[in-house]
């Protein structure tokens, strides 16, 4: 597990520490599926996963046995398709949301890994409250690197 660093003044971050820092956090890379069914892999971390089919999906949080992501990590997943979306646990994972684990067309969701096999997800309301999502997203993300 990657641990936290304590900076102090004058530290000057490496180019491979700042190339892992920026693929951690957050990337405008985007993993494009389009089938009904996705398992996150480890190069989609602080990526955006977009779902676009017109048929109900499932994107799947792989247990960390088989996909070692590193607590803190964040991946963004898009609906873009016109079918339903649902956000599904591996076995041994905890997903939690609130208030649903299904996501509609335009909906964006933050999966967010806590601990070893526990992740948060945070669903957008939709493409209305869009601007408020993004805002929020920036903040919380402008804290973990800043704050």
């Amino acid at each position: 597990m990657a641990r936290k660093i304590d900076w102090t003044a004058g530290d000057v971050l490496t180019a491979a520490q700042m190339l892992a820092l920026q693929n951690s956090v957050w990337s405008d890379d985007v993993n494009a599926q389009t089938g009904t069914s996705y398992t996150l892999v480890l190069t989609d971390q602080g990526k955006q996963v977009t779902m676009t089919n017109a048929a109900a999906s499932v994107l799947t949080v792989p247990p960390n046995s088989s996909v070692a992501f590193v607590v803190g990590v964040r991946v963004q997943i898009m609906m873009m398709g016109a079918g339903v979306v649902t956000l599904t646990a591996g076995l041994g994972v905890t997903l939690s949301s609130l208030p649903t684990l299904a996501m509609a067309q335009y909906q964006a969701a933050t999966l967010i890994k806590t601990a070893t096999n526990t992740w948060v997800a945070s669903i957008s309301a939709g493409a209305a409250s869009s601007a408020s999502a993004d805002d929020s997203e920036n903040q919380i993300i402008a804290t973990q690197v800043f704050g």
